[in-house]
């Protein structure tokens, strides 16, 4: 089972045993009445946030990076010094040194992102 969905129930639960026993209990210890319908009010406006804000979460913590050499990887650069075997590429309007394996690749020609070796890049012909 999931940790994060069972930490949702478990923090809701408890939560929800918080607001019962002030408004039940000790709000009426110093004579301070809260009606029932407030109360479960409360309590439902304590479930829906946790099952909103546990979708939310879930969503935003299931996402794949958008950044780092995840994203590079596989993208589509413009040669601007022919790579031959290393040269220049543009990639989202930034300048990286490039490399191929064999392959002459004129200016102005379109390459892939096939790997990265930290600020270098390893390319092919499109």
């Amino acid at each position: 089972m999931n940790i994060r969905l069972v930490w949702t129930v478990f923090t809701t639960l408890l939560e929800g045993v918080g607001i019962a026993f002030l408004g039940l209990w000790l709000l009426p210890q110093i004579d301070f009445q809260l009606p029932l319908w407030v109360i479960l009010l409360a309590e439902a406006v304590l479930l829906v946030s946790s099952v909103y804000f546990y979708h939310v979460g879930t969503v935003t913590l299931d996402q794949k990076p958008r950044t780092g050499s995840e994203t590079i990887i596989g993208s589509s650069a413009v040669v601007v010094e022919s790579v031959n075997p290393k040269g220049m590429i543009r990639l989202d309007g930034e300048l990286w040194e490039a490399v191929t394996s064999g392959v002459s690749i004129p200016r102005g020609g379109e390459v892939v992102v096939v790997g990265r070796d930290k600020m270098r890049l390893w390319v092919k012909p499109k």
